[in-house]
């Protein structure tokens, strides 16, 4: 017999919210205490290397949520017989 979750769709939803918000205000603070510096003077290379850094972030973020979290299947109503 398989456990049941204990949250919702809705509580899925808000931990994927509350996590990716997380993860760009941690990412931001990185790359302003990093990147920025070294690029002191090149105005385009600071916000080409934001726009990548943030890409690669949110990347990294989903495949480590769909992977080691149930959040994505319970939104995407897999495994969910109890609906």
């Amino acid at each position: 017999m398989k456990p049941k979750s204990n949250y919702s769709k809705p509580m899925a939803a808000l931990y994927l919210i509350i996590g990716y918000l997380a993860t760009m205000f941690i990412q931001e603070i990185i790359c302003f205490l990093t990147f920025y510096p070294m690029l002191e003077g090149h105005k385009t290379l600071q916000i080409f290397s934001n726009i990548i850094w943030l890409y690669a972030g949110v990347y990294i973020y989903y495949k480590l949520t769909r992977r080691y979290t149930k959040w994505w299947k319970k939104l995407e109503n897999e495994n969910d017989k109890s609906a």
